[in-house]
């Protein structure tokens, strides 16, 4: 590293064992990540990108399975009708008693 422009060298922060560290990163990105006016503009940009940007539709993968789940007799079922919520049951299976338990 090297100080004013009069090539006397100085010595950086000390690193582990010797080995420099080198900022691989733009200048740009580098400031919008370590100055707090670089945080406030990325917030800013990423609550519009939020707001006006098109929402992403993901692809969802569905597969029919005929017949019943096998645990269908120990499920609560709920039957809704929609014209007339009180026709809307529930049906709640009995608790399978344990023989060997007594």
């Amino acid at each position: 590293m090297e100080s004013d422009g009069d090539r006397e060298t100085v010595d950086g922060p000390p690193t582990e064992a010797g080995v420099e560290e080198h900022d691989d990163t733009g200048g740009f990105d580098h400031w919008r990540k370590e100055s707090a006016l670089g945080a406030v503009g990325t917030g800013v940009a990423r609550g519009l990108q939020a707001v006006f940007a098109p929402h992403v539709d993901e692809v969802v993968i569905v597969a029919s399975v005929p017949g019943d789940p096998p645990d269908a007799d120990d499920r609560v079922r709920v039957v809704l009708d929609p014209d007339d919520p009180t026709k809307s049951i529930a049906i709640v299976p009995d608790p399978k008693v344990d023989p060997s338990a007594s």
